[in-house]
């Protein structure tokens, strides 16, 4: 398949061979975090799990300006294969992987100056803090050969192969889990290096994925850049709904740890680590889905063929939700099994609350599928302002103002109920959004 069947093939048909590969992709890659989870949980125990949920969202502030660039220029490349410019397409693909590769080395130096002291401000528990920086020290040495990894598969599926990104994703969450289990599992080593396990095997995935661009065998191709500030500008104004709706997750994230270590101390922050490490198996597959149709929405968008976007939209809505359903059930029927998975039997406290959050938490994904559509559908049509203001209310303004209110009330288990209330008001934002896109710029 190539780029061309983004605009004639049936849109049932097109979705099975974008979506399936991408969900299963994503669900290796959520298995993977999960077997980290489960290794270092069991392992090593609660404390260093509640310290990587501490320090991760803090690697993923880093990992967002890098985000930001590939979504934005994703955006771009597929606008232009939609108006039959490849030339101008790869000058832009050659440009953002420059780009995302120079920014993660001034990352990394930076990092490596001052992330210990920053972990150490943000952690105030010794213990947790140094588990933290060692797990957050062996991301840093890796980062610029790792932050390109989901650039470049992204870009591998708007060339149109779907089927090769799988089996790559497929191939190194493989890896991962089993040099946990070397790593973790039996040398019974400390928790950096489970996030070696993580990076070395991410970094042989960047390598294998950029294979095909080097040797020309799909339509972008690595070209002199041109670096046109107007393009840029424009890569940056497109991929900004990406990166404020991974920096304000990220900085809601840490402020939610901070509400989790007054509330509940190292207990809350091990049982929300579980709830995560769960929610990381569902949010990342509807992530994925979403993300393999944007090439078509936005190829489809500089084609002009604004039916067919409302298609694919009606299609997707329909099989996240059923997901999301899914989820919920398994959740509401399976919880004990759920939390043993991350717990020593001798945590008995962390399974308890575990257990009650986990079943607070459940009712979120009845919005949180909507939300997403409609926020890559937006970045998809070059609607990043919309995108954002979707993104700031039910990633920042609602869980900040509902956690502020609800743990005066209920303490801890306030921050579990949050994402289901805050969540049920964005999709009444989500609606308005959606609706004056479709009115005002599609005219359907």
């Amino acid at each position: 398949m190539n780029q061309e069947h983004f605009g004639i093939m049936e849109p049932k048909k097109l979705f099975a061979k974008l979506a399936v590969p991408s969900l299963i992709s994503m669900l290796f890659s959520s298995i993977y975090m999960m077997a980290d989870g489960i290794f270092v949980g069991k392992v090593i125990g609660s404390k260093a799990l509640a310290a990587i949920n501490l320090v991760f969202p803090i690697i993923m502030i880093v990992f967002a300006f890098g985000d930001m660039i590939a979504s934005g220029a994703a955006v771009k490349i597929g606008i232009k294969l939609g108006e039959k410019k490849e030339e101008e397409a790869s000058e832009i693909f050659s440009v953002a992987i420059l780009f995302i590769f120079i920014l993660n080395i001034v990352f990394a130096a930076l990092s490596l100056i001052f992330a210990r002291d920053i972990i150490f401000i943000l952690i105030k528990d010794k213990q947790l803090a140094e588990h933290a920086y060692k797990f957050a020290y062996v991301f840093i040495w890796f980062l610029p050969i790792i932050a390109p990894f989901f650039a470049i598969d992204n870009y591998l599926r708007i060339c149109g192969k779907a089927n090769m990104s799988m089996w790559i994703n497929i191939s190194v969450s493989v890896l991962n889990i089993i040099l946990d289990a070397i790593f973790i599992g039996y040398l019974k080593l400390g928790i950096e290096y489970a996030a070696l396990a993580s990076s070395l095997s991410m970094s042989i995935g960047t390598v294998i994925l950029i294979y095909p661009f080097i040797m020309k065998k799909v339509v972008l191709k690595f070209t002199k850049p041109k670096i046109k500030i107007k393009e840029i500008l424009g890569i940056i104004y497109n991929g900004s709904s990406e990166f404020f709706s991974n920096i304000s997750g990220s900085v809601m994230a840490i402020i939610m740890n901070i509400f989790l270590l007054h509330f509940g101390g190292a207990v809350g922050v091990a049982a929300y680590s579980i709830v995560m490490y769960i929610e990381s198996l569902i949010v990342p597959m509807l992530f994925g889905m979403i993300d393999s149709v944007q090439p078509v929405i936005s190829y489809n968008y500089g084609a002009k063929n604004n039916k067919r976007i409302m298609t694919f939209f009606k299609i997707t809505c329909t099989v996240a939700l059923t997901i999301s359903i899914l989820t919920m059930i398994i959740i509401f029927v399976f919880p004990n099994f759920l939390v043993r998975l991350f717990s020593s039997k001798s945590d008995i406290a962390v399974i308890n609350m575990a257990k009650k959050a986990l079943l607070l938490y459940a009712p979120s994904y009845l919005f949180i599928w909507f939300i997403m559509t409609v926020s890559g559908f937006l970045t998809g049509l070059e609607k990043a302002t919309s995108s954002i203001v979707l993104m700031l209310a039910e990633s920042v303004v609602l869980p900040l103002f509902m956690t502020l209110v609800l743990t005066k009330f209920i303490g801890v288990y306030g921050i579990f109920v949050t994402p289901t209330i805050s969540g049920a008001i964005s999709v009444v934002v989500a609606l308005i959004l959606w609706r004056k896109c479709i009115k005002n710029e599609m005219n359907l």
